[in-house]
């Protein structure tokens, strides 16, 4: 089973998916950029409250506008309490289905348009819909991706520890099924397997290796082994990555991209 990753910041503990935020850690201070909204006026993403909630959505995964709902309701809970939210949505997405899910969601929130995903892209989201949460300090304390159990309850339970209403062990408490959700270490490899997917896709070798090895440390599967061959062929090492493809080659004969990897990785060794 997933072994939930506590994180200290700013003396509280919070928890979870190291997957949620490619680029920006726990405890790291977040930028208060301004966005356009969808009325058109600009909109701080970050309040000045004790806390502060925004979420990144994708109006068009059924699973997005699901969770919407449960953080409706979220939001509606907490409206006497000293909490700022947002919601941030690529400008790629058409305004009008923008619109509908969230009328049809019942949120009250602004929705930021995120123009050329440039916020997207600062974070390095991976996941959706996954909500931030920062304190008073714009510190991130809090992350969290989507889960098909308890999400509400969970974006509940972090919101009253970041406004200290609960206890450490109330928070994890109620965080313990969403470990459970995401699954053991096969699913885990899965996800750093999909990081660094597109950090090679957009050429950051170093990182993506560093996911595809922890991937292959979980679950040595024939694809996480391919992928290591691309970025170390990437690299310019045609050794090593003439021997991840062999590995991957072992664990599944017809892996296309291994042989055609270890090819190229073999001709450019000589």
């Amino acid at each position: 089973m997933r072994r939930l990753a506590y994180l200290a910041a700013g003396g509280m503990l919070w928890s979870l998916s190291v997957l949620a935020f490619a680029n920006v850690p726990i405890g790291a201070v977040v930028e208060n950029v301004s966005l356009p909204t969808l009325a058109g006026v600009p909109q701080n993403l970050l309040g000045d409250t004790n806390v502060s909630i925004f979420i990144f959505l994708n109006p068009e995964l059924s699973h997005s506008n699901q969770a919407l709902a449960q953080i409706a309701a979220c939001e509606k809970e907490m409206s006497g309490k000293p909490v700022h939210w947002s919601a941030v949505v690529s400008d790629r997405i058409p305004r009008s289905k923008v619109e509908a899910e969230v009328k049809a969601a019942g949120i009250t929130m602004p929705v930021l348009i995120d123009q050329g995903d440039a916020l997207y892209g600062k974070f390095g989201v991976v996941l959706h819909p996954v909500v931030g949460i920062t304190d008073q300090n714009r510190k991130l304390i809090a992350y969290q991706p989507f889960a098909k159990v308890n999400y509400g309850a969970v974006i509940r339970a972090q919101i009253l520890h970041a406004l200290k209403e609960i206890t450490d062990d109330e928070l994890a408490q109620v965080l313990k099924p969403t470990a459970a959700v995401l699954g053991g270490e096969a699913s885990v490899a899965h996800r750093f397997l999909r990081l660094a997917e597109k950090q090679f896709q957009t050429k950051n070798y170093n990182q993506a290796l560093t996911n595809i090895q922890k991937s292959l440390g979980k679950n040595p599967t024939a694809s996480a082994h391919s992928l290591r061959g691309q970025i170390l062929a990437a690299q310019g090492k045609s050794p090593e990555a003439a021997a991840a493809f062999e590995a991957a080659l072992k664990l599944e004969p017809k892996n296309s991209a291994a042989l055609e990897g270890i090819k190229v990785a073999k001709e450019t060794a000589k």
